[in-house]
């Protein structure tokens, strides 16, 4: 059935009580996580970013923001396009596009004006230029070409190009809506999936211009992509650069997770076959993924395994690719998101009632793990013991066996591990319920707070992430250091999620009703003893 233009289907969000929407729990909660991962990501020497998802498998919180965006997306704008019409949807989309654009443009001001400053007051790291770290040089020293292209879009440096890509991909929604009306879900996968593979194959073009041996596969299918070089946005009006979030890529991520909120893909069924493939997925392509592995940092680099490894990654390159959103990369987030799907339980249950804890491990387990844990102190807290006292480091120098630097960070993974398995275990039954019990679903209305004001914290963590890189760099980063920073990061992204909740309630609009009911009834009693006295 067709109204307003639009088929009947809408967003699949259940209406609470009383006929608002209810936000999803896993959505806020999972778009949440993707806010302090980024803040982490972002973080100029932030030694945290070697243990977030993106060191470990192709995709990473990019992918987590995007498809969460366009899941939200789905819940805001879709009703509107299926219920009233589609250009109000349209007007809807525009005025959100205009948000998203001028926040792209006050926090490529804030931040360009932030990391100039340290400079120019020298209060930076000697020697060290910040304003090249985000690459800001040019809005300094070409001002006038610089806020052409900032303004227009077309100088878009690293660290500025999230939103752009996001504006972009929203502007396609009331197209992927159009075709929706005409031609149903057939028609809006068509449309994703040809504008997907078109933009890969642009990026085959551009790197058949880069590449000294681009490959037979790529050389065949340069000429396709270089008519296709179009979709390769500019970055800078001063050279070749382009975007390095593809849109035209990137919104295959977006109309999935936009899809799913719309009720046009059901959920996935549990199987226990399901989450063997996606299991197996994502264990698969750590070793290609994890740079450790692929550049002999945990393996000697000499081995053939490491070598097929390297190999391998470097052939399939565009099939992981992050500006043009490899297959593989799409692939592997699928599973990931099934993953976390499956663990939250229905309707995210597990993270409001917690989960059942893992048992501790005991006995001769418990033992050789403590025993890890004693004998790679020394490798584990390297910069730590040189920090806090020269005089142990020195000693420890001259006394425990000397690890070659490129297997260090084995050494420290296996301390990481087996200090785990011996704080399980001395937390006792009770830390550990306490833990999965309560303190799991105490924290979840917290991250979902930060969640459902993503663009305020997103806003606030690319400065936040240039002040604490600059932190980290005065004041040394050692591991009390680290924690110090990035947790008081944190802090500021929870405090400004609920400030600026606090403000979109309007708590003032309470007090103005109730004072203008106080008025009307005073209005009320001073009339009526106004007609006493007339009476009278």
């Amino acid at each position: 059935m067709i109204e307003g233009g639009m088929r009947q289907t809408g967003p699949s969000e259940t209406p609470a009580p009383g006929g608002k929407r209810q936000r999803d729990l896993r959505l806020d909660f999972f778009r949440g996580l993707a806010m302090f991962i980024i803040l982490l990501a972002h973080t100029p020497g932030n030694a945290w970013t070697l243990w977030i998802p993106a060191r470990f498998g192709f995709s990473d919180a990019t992918e987590i923001f995007v498809f969460c965006s366009g899941f939200a997306s789905a819940l805001a704008f879709g009703a509107t396009f299926v219920k009233r019409s589609w250009l109000l949807g349209a007007a809807r989309i525009a005025y959100r596009v205009w948000q998203v654009y001028w926040a792209h443009i006050g926090i490529f001001l804030v931040t360009a004006t932030l990391v100039f400053s340290i400079d120019y007051f020298g209060v930076g790291i000697e020697g060290h230029r910040h304003v090249t770290e985000p690459y800001v040089v040019p809005l300094f020293s070409r001002t006038g070409e610089a806020l052409i292209g900032l303004l227009t879009l077309t100088y878009v440096p690293g660290l500025f190009d999230i939103l752009p890509m996001y504006l972009v991909i929203l502007a396609m929604v009331p197209v992927v809506m159009a075709l929706y009306a005409v031609g149903g879900r057939a028609a809006v996968a068509a449309f994703v999936v040809t504008v997907w593979l078109a933009s890969n194959l642009a990026g085959l073009g551009r790197l058949a211009e880069e590449s000294a041996d681009p490959g037979a596969l790529t050389t065949a299918l340069a000429p396709l992509g270089t008519a296709l070089g179009w979709m390769n946005l500019p970055s800078n009006p001063f050279g070749n650069g382009t975007w390095f979030f593809n849109p035209f890529g990137w919104q295959l991520v977006f109309f999935t997770g936009f899809a799913f909120g719309m009720g046009w893909i059901p959920a996935p069924p549990v199987t226990r076959g399901l989450v063997r493939l996606a299991l197996a997925i994502v264990v698969l392509t750590i070793p290609f993924a994890w740079f450790k592995i692929h550049d002999g940092l945990y393996v000697p680099a000499d081995w053939a395994l490491r070598e097929w490894i390297a190999a391998t990654r470097d052939w399939a390159e565009p099939m992981w690719w992050k500006s043009w959103l490899g297959i593989f990369r799409y692939a592997h987030f699928l599973a990931v998101a099934y993953l976390a799907w499956v663990a939250v339980g229905p309707g995210g249950r597990r993270l409001t009632e917690g989960f059942s804890p893992p048992r501790a491990l005991g006995g001769v387990w418990l033992a050789l793990a403590a025993v890890v844990v004693v004998l790679t102190i020394p490798y584990a807290y390297v910069d730590e013991i040189r920090t806090i006292s020269p005089t142990l480091d020195a000693f420890l120098v001259k006394t425990v066996p000397l690890i070659p630097g490129d297997r260090m960070g084995l050494v420290q993974l296996a301390h990481l591990v087996a200090l785990i398995v011996v704080v399980w275990a001395a937390i006792g039954a009770s830390g550990r319920e306490a833990v999965a019990r309560r303190w799991l679903p105490a924290s979840v209305p917290v991250i979902r707070k930060v969640g459902t004001q993503s663009l305020a914290v997103f806003m606030t963590s690319i400065p936040l992430a240039q002040i604490n890189g600059w932190l980290l760099g005065i004041m040394g980063p050692d591991v009390w250091t680290r924690a110090a920073i990035n947790l008081s990061g944190f802090a500021i992204l929870i405090a400004t999620a609920y400030m600026v909740s606090w403000f979109k309630s309007q708590p003032w609009r309470g007090a103005q009703v109730a004072s203008a009911g106080a008025i009307e009834g005073h209005g009320r009693k001073a009339g009526a003893s106004g007609g006493k006295a007339a009476r009278a």
